[in-house]
C-alpha cells in the first residue's frame, strides 16, 4: 500500500496554496523595496532610531540595515517565510497521524499487510517532501527576485540562512509530528499545531528583548535561523545547527516509539 502517493496527492492543494501565497507575497515585498526603499538610505536609518529599543532588538533592526537588499530581506520577507512556513509545514505534519484515527480509518489502513513502523515512515517521507519542495521553491524565487535588483547582496550568508531556516521549519514540523500521536482528533492536532508555531515565536522575541531570558535562544528554533544572526555574522552557528538536527531525530524517534505502542482509537 503506497501511502506516501496517498498521502502526497491529497495535501498537494494546501501545499500549492500556501506556497503560492507566500511567493507571492514575498515578491511584492522584495518589489517594494525597489521602489519606496532602495536609494533613501541615511533617512530610514534615521527614522528607525526613534523606535523602542525593545522594538528594534524584536525585530533585529539594531543589527540589520533595512536600506540594504540583504537587511530588507531578512527583517521584511524572511520573516514571513519562517513564521508562516511553519505554520504550514506543522499543520501538515501534525495532521498525517491524526487524521487517520479522527476519520476512523486507520482500522482499515493498519488491517492491510503494512507495519505500524511503515506506517510512520512514509507519512513522515510526506511531510518531509513538502517542507524541502516548499524550501527550495520559496528561496530560489526569493534569489531570482533579489538579483534582479540592482543592490548586490551576499550570496554566501543568504544561502546560509536558507539552509539554516529549512532545518528550523523541519525541526518545528517534527515537533508537531511528534505531537500528533498523542491526539486523536486532528482538529486538536491543528489548534495544538498553531500554538506550537506561535509559542516558539513568542520565545524567540523574549530572548531578544530580554538579557535574563537569552537562554530561551538554545529552546526555539525561530531563533536558530535568525536573519539579525545569521546574515551578519555570515554564516550559521553550528550550535544551532546541532540543536536543529537534534530536535528532528529525538521527535522522529519519538514519534516511532509512541506509535509502535499506542492503543488506536477505532
Amino acid at each position: 500500500m503506497n501511502i506516501i502517493r496517498f498521502e502526497f496527492r491529497r495535501n498537494l492543494r494546501s501545499f500549492l496554496i500556501w506556497t503560492a501565497a507566500i511567493l507571492a507575497f514575498c515578491v511584492w515585498m522584495l518589489s517594494v523595496y525597489e521602489s519606496s526603499f532602495s536609494g533613501l538610505g541615511a533617512g530610514i536609518n534615521e527614522f528607525v532610531q526613534y523606535f523602542p529599543e525593545s522594538m528594534k532588538k524584536a525585530f533585529g533592526i539594531d543589527r540589520l540595515d533595512i536600506t540594504t537588499i540583504t537587511g530588507y530581506f531578512g527583517m521584511e520577507v524572511h520573516l514571513f517565510i519562517i513564521l508562516f512556513g511553519s505554520m504550514y509545514s506543522t499543520l501538515l505534519s501534525s495532521s498525517l497521524l491524526s487524521k487517520e484515527e479522527s476519520e476512523k480509518t486507520v482500522e482499515f489502513l493498519l488491517s492491510r499487510p503494512i507495519t505500524r513502523t511503515s506506517v510512520v515512515t512514509q507519512k513522515l517521507a510526506v511531510y518531509v517532501i513538502y517542507v524541502t519542495l516548499f524550501s527550495i521553491i520559496t528561496w530560489s524565487v526569493s534569489y531570482a527576485a533579489m538579483l534582479r535588483s540592482e543592490s548586490s547582496f551576499d550570496r554566501a550568508s543568504f544561502w546560509a540562512l536558507g539552509g539554516m531556516t529549512y532545518l528550523s521549519i523541519l525541526a518545528i514540523a517534527s515537533l508537531g509530528f511528534l505531537g500528533s500521536v498523542f491526539v486523536t482528533r486532528h482538529r486538536t492536532a491543528y489548534s495544538a499545531a498553531l500554538g506550537l508555531v506561535l509559542g516558539l515565536y513568542a520565545l524567540q522575541i523574549v530572548s531578544d528583548i530580554s538579557q535574563k531570558a537569552s537562554f530561551l535562544r538554545y529552546v526555539t528554533p525561530f531563533k536558530w535561523a535568525s536573519a539579525a544572526d545569521i546574515l551578519p555574522r555570515g554564516g550559521v552557528d553550528p550550535v544551532y545547527a546541532a540543536l536543529a538536527a537534534g530536535v528532528i531525530l529525538a521527535s522522529v524517534a519519538g514519534a516511532y516509539r509512541v506509535y509502535s505502542k499506542k492503543d488506536i482509537a477505532v
